[in-house]
């Protein structure tokens, strides 16, 4: 008796099923239309299938991918088409390294078949052309594990492999090649461990003396300081660097890169605290690059006890990294800082103890005067063009306490940092790299999984353009994700223009109205999101932000994506 064959790519969505994938971002393509047949056959048999949503630009969907792991979706799969559709990928590339989020990238290749020998054979001239000598060497740099499937392979265990790494701490990307003919193929179902079979490490746990040791200078420090990065990825975390900052009277800073919601955006000892050259002991947190070592004010005197503790302490994928550190503890932040906590509160004397409580009094009192200056500063801002505190002013009191915001503010993100009230984790994110256009995207993949709650985007208008943002829009109105993005309309890009002055104040390109720095006038972003269904609005007076960020929020609400774009000094 024959053997019933089925297609390869009916064990690939299987064993994405099978290790979580819920969403599938696609982008069309003659390599990867399999995913839109076998979805549909396998909704129209009533099995589990991940939902596919259509997306313009394959930068939108691999963003989107990111938004939907750092909301809390789990991990999400991207399709794209080729190496063409791959490389539309840009920048996205660079984020989806230093994010730290589980992606499956699935991306067409050519069949290498010769004509009508395989099913899904080369049949036009463009598969020859679409064949570079190594596709997955274009973006190895960007990934932590790749594969090209081979009709040898077993598709199920590949998928299940690729899964695996992704979401084995520290996260990342995972690329699979699927050459159209081998996809397309039909042979024996071939039975294969899913992700849970193959297993997920379990985590780590610090070095107890360590721990110990870097406890004891901590609790006995003068001035110590915590600096953060992403930690927040797991959100359990924020509750237990709460606790580890309050037993030691540390003050916390993010030194102008504030990646995640680590601690509450209004903790008393979060960014009150003195300079970095001014602690004695520093303890580096979930953070690649956390400051430039020079002898400035921002980072470490020679004298100071650095430590580093986290997943990756020896951000073992930058090939030079000359900051130093006389402790660094691998573990998994969750229990690190559970650990930590404990230690200190264990090696805590009555004099250290008042110290640490004397350090608390006095964050809370900075807070309170820092919150004052700043809030005070936005409301005088009366003039036009808008100052971007205000805009930051009016976003922080908009938001509820479950609200998401997304931050590509760049030159303006901090004011949009300092004005931020979110208190609850997984409530703040932002660009882990510089891979301009990230926003877009991450706000539409963050609305599909959180649904019920208020996504925002705060963008400057440069990375706002880079990321596709029409793309994104559309996407938003068809699949039911509607967010809001606010645009800080400036006309220009810092590097091209404060850059170009601290390098070369008064020369000739400041004096020539820094040609290639400034686009002036600057797209209609409100026009832009009505063309692509959703709703606009274009503000150019102090007076009318809070109404317009209201009535953005409303429409989101309603069921539309909206932008409001302000016109801002």
């Amino acid at each position: 008796m024959g053997q019933d064959l089925t297609e390869v790519a009916e064990s690939l969505v299987g064993a994405m099923v099978a290790g979580g994938v819920r969403v599938l971002f696609f982008a069309s393509g003659s390599d990867v239309m399999v995913f839109q047949e076998e979805i549909a056959r396998r909704e129209a048999h009533g099995l589990p299938a991940p939902r596919l949503v259509p997306v313009l630009h394959e930068a939108v969907g691999l963003n989107a991918a990111m938004g939907f792991a750092m909301a809390g979706g789990g991990v999400a799969a991207v399709a794209a088409h080729a190496d063409v559709g791959t490389l539309n990928m840009g920048a996205a590339w660079h984020t989806a390294r230093r994010c730290g989020e589980p992606v499956l990238v699935l991306a067409g290749a050519p069949p290498t078949a010769p004509p009508g020998t395989w099913r899904g054979a080369r049949d036009h001239p463009v598969y020859w052309l679409q064949e570079p000598v190594d596709q997955r060497t274009i973006f190895r740099p960007y990934l932590k594990w790749d594969w090209r499937l081979s009709p040898t392979d077993n598709p199920g265990l590949v998928v299940s492999r690729a899964l695996q790494v992704a979401r084995s701490e520290p996260c990342g990307a995972a690329l699979l090649t699927l050459p159209r003919d081998v996809v397309m193929a039909r042979g024996p179902a071939l039975p294969y461990p899913d992700l849970e079979r193959l297993g997920l490490p379990t985590p780590t746990h610090p070095d107890p003396p360590a721990v110990d040791r870097l406890a004891g200078r901590l609790a006995a420090a003068r001035c110590p300081m915590i600096v953060t990065g992403a930690s927040g990825r797991d959100q359990a975390t924020v509750p237990l660097l709460t606790a580890l900052v309050e037993e030691c009277g540390a003050w916390v800073t993010d030194t102008g890169w504030r990646e995640r919601l680590n601690l509450s955006s209004r903790h008393p000892m979060l960014d009150t605290g003195p300079a970095l050259a001014e602690a004695d002991v520093v303890l580096v947190i979930d953070r690649h690059i956390p400051w430039v070592p020079d002898d400035g004010p921002d980072a470490p005197g020679p004298g100071a006890t650095v430590a580093w503790l986290g997943r990756d302490v020896l951000v073992a994928d930058i090939p030079v990294v000359e900051h130093p550190a006389d402790l660094r503890i691998p573990c998994t932040t969750r229990h690190g800082l559970a650990a930590l906590r404990a230690a200190v509160a264990a090696t805590h004397t009555p004099a250290t103890r008042r110290a640490a409580d004397a350090r608390l009094a006095e964050g809370a009192r900075r807070r309170a005067a820092l919150d004052a200056r700043r809030d005070a500063e936005a409301l005088a801002a009366t003039g036009t063009p808008v100052d971007p505190r205000r805009v930051a002013y009016e976003l922080g009191r908009l938001l509820g306490p479950d609200a998401i915001l997304l931050d590509e503010a760049v030159s303006n993100a901090p004011a949009v940092r300092a004005h931020h009230r979110g208190e609850r984790p997984g409530s703040f994110f932002a660009q882990s790299g510089s891979g301009g256009g990230w926003g877009s995207g991450a706000a539409l993949g963050a609305k599909l999984a959180a649904p019920n709650r208020d996504v925002v985007l705060a963008a400057g208008d440069g990375f706002y353009r880079f990321g596709s943002p029409d793309a994104a829009l559309w996407t938003a109105r068809q699949a039911g994700a509607p967010y809001l993005a606010v645009v800080f309309v400036n006309g220009r890009y810092s590097t091209g223009t404060r850059q170009v002055s601290q390098f070369y104040p008064g020369g000739y390109a400041e004096r020539a109205g820094f040609p290639g720095g400034v686009f002036e006038p600057p797209p209609d972003y409100a026009a832009e999101a009505r063309a692509a269904g959703g709703w606009g609005c274009y503000v150019e007076h102090p007076g009318e932000v809070a109404d317009a960020l209201g009535e953005g929020l409303r429409q989101t609400h309603a069921g539309l994506p909206a932008v409001v774009a302000v016109r801002v000094s």
